[in-house]
């Protein structure tokens, strides 16, 4: 006889559980970016060139592969465990990062960083779903994507701010006093069978697991070493060698190998037989991958734009492209707001696709004489058409999942969006390098190259991002958009 499930924490607590969540989360995401501005300074301090590029990578390789572990490991032992196995494991990298003596030590704590931050990125928007229902759950669930937008814009200031002002050193141990104090609100106030659906008979999917770890680790490595090279020179690998080329095909064996696993495997990490039964969880995970495009190239590009082509500082470029933080940060809130209030999340997420074009559109006519009002505008229209999907295939997600695969359901869209952001990095990266040579080569004016550059890249990744997205959610029927209403918007339609 198995016992029932605790009732979620009374209202104050659940307050406090809250706020633990959403500050884990923000510290995994900062941790992301927040070193980039940081690393010049670093390795003149540790002397190591060589492993420049490892000290990000380290971090975002596990932090990707685990997001899924943890949304699935959590349905059998509990969302408690999890996460606070995960939150102790960033703690400790936390730590050991800060201490740092070598390179070598930095990017290991890196990892295990990374190791933990899957847990507080995954378990935090599944736990919200586990507590909270109807409106509540939407502003939240937009709340939380307008965070991840926020952080990963404001990691660089952030990073450069401490690095200036105080020492690299402390873009780490900032994480440690408010990182322990998450800890102790959840362990003293989540309920340790919060989200157990899976019998502990049921086999581990070891194989899936290994697999997985391998083919995303492989991707990943080959996609960030295209993008951003060794750091020791400019010249970027091509996609021949075998430090990109060569661990992609890898990755992509291993992905093949998985997906034959996943098929047969009684509880399987990645749910295949879901999404091949239910059209709109797989065009919600095919949209999810693709939509945030235009928000990853426009922030590795239009930075670096700005600060070759208008010679303005790190700090004041991260200014600039602040209109496609706020254009994200509204249509998070908005979108999910619409889609509650419909019940219908297909046409605000198109809706959204549609600006997000717009945007790109603008960008296809970037150059060196563009106004600053008119480059504005063009992110604030792709942070406006990236906010909706952000938060709305999320709860569309949820919506269409039934609870016991909810963690499974959504670990596999975290890990497509940061797949899918590998991507588009990737992507923009080689549009630019290609065209900024053939530019140069042409004859045009440095400034002038760097723009028609940065403009085509943009352009192109972004609309592709749009487009993938908008066909994914057009391949579904009529009507395939609504969602049941929940009790509490019964009552209110009734009264």
């Amino acid at each position: 006889m198995t016992s029932l499930p605790s009732a979620p924490p009374a209202l104050p607590r659940q307050r406090l559980l809250l706020a633990a969540v959403m500050s884990g989360l923000m510290l995994a995401m900062l941790d992301q970016t927040i070193v980039g501005t940081a690393l010049p300074r670093v390795v003149a301090d540790l002397h190591g060139q060589q492993l420049y590029l490892w000290v990000v990578t380290a971090y975002l390789v596990p932090a990707t592969v685990t997001l899924p572990l943890y949304a699935r490991l959590s349905d059998r032992f509990g969302r408690r465990p999890l996460l606070l196995a995960g939150m102790s494991l960033f703690l400790v990298g936390s730590a050991l990062a800060a201490l740092a003596p070598s390179m070598g030590w930095l990017v290991a704590a890196r990892a295990v960083q990374g190791g933990g931050a899957g847990a507080l990125e995954s378990l935090s928007f599944i736990l919200v779903a586990d507590l909270y229902a109807g409106r509540r759950n939407a502003a939240l669930q937009g709340a939380m994507a307008g965070m991840m937008g926020f952080a990963f814009i404001a990691g660089p200031l952030i990073g450069g701010f401490l690095t200036d002002h105080v020492d690299w050193r402390a873009c780490f141990t900032v994480n440690l006093p408010i990182g322990a104090a998450a800890l102790v609100a959840v362990a003293r106030v989540l309920p340790g069978d919060i989200g157990k659906s899976e019998a502990r008979g049921v086999p581990l999917d070891l194989a899936g697991i290994a697999l997985l770890t391998g083919a995303v680790g492989l991707l990943l490595v080959g996609l960030n070493e295209k993008t951003h090279g060794s750091g020791a020179t400019d010249a970027l690998p091509g996609w021949t060698e075998p430090r990109t080329g060569g661990l992609i095909v890898l990755g992509l064996l291993m992905l093949a190998a998985l997906v034959r696993v996943e098929w047969r495997a009684p509880a399987p990490i990645i749910p295949l037989r879901l999404l091949a039964a239910d059209r709109r969880l797989a065009a919600i995970c095919a949209a999810g991958t693709a939509s945030a495009f235009g928000l990853f190239c426009g922030v590795l590009l239009l930075p670096r734009y700005f600060q070759f082509a208008r010679g303005v500082s790190a700090t004041h470029s991260g200014l600039l492209i602040y209109p496609l933080l706020l254009g994200l940060v509204v249509a998070v809130n908005v979108g999910a707001a619409l889609i509650v209030r419909r019940l219908e999340w297909r046409g605000p997420i198109l809706a959204g696709m549609g600006l997000m074009a717009l945007g790109a559109l603008g960008f296809a006519t970037f150059d060196s004489g563009t106004p600053d009002a008119l480059s504005l505008l063009y992110m604030a229209l792709i942070g406006l058409g990236v906010g909706p999907a952000l938060s709305g295939l999320q709860i569309a997600l949820q919506r269409t999942v039934e609870p016991a695969r909810i963690g499974a359901a959504m670990g596999t869209l975290l890990l497509l969006r940061q797949l899918g952001g590998a991507i588009a990095l990737a992507g923009a990266e080689t549009l630019y390098s290609s065209r900024l040579s053939h530019a140069l080569a042409s004859g045009d004016a440095p400034r002038e190259a760097a723009a028609s550059a940065t403009g085509t890249a943009v352009f192109v990744v972004a609309l592709c991002g749009a487009g993938v997205a908008a066909v994914a959610l057009l391949s579904l029927g009529r009507g395939a958009g609504r969602l049941q209403p929940l009790p509490e918007q019964v009552v209110a339609a009734a009264a």
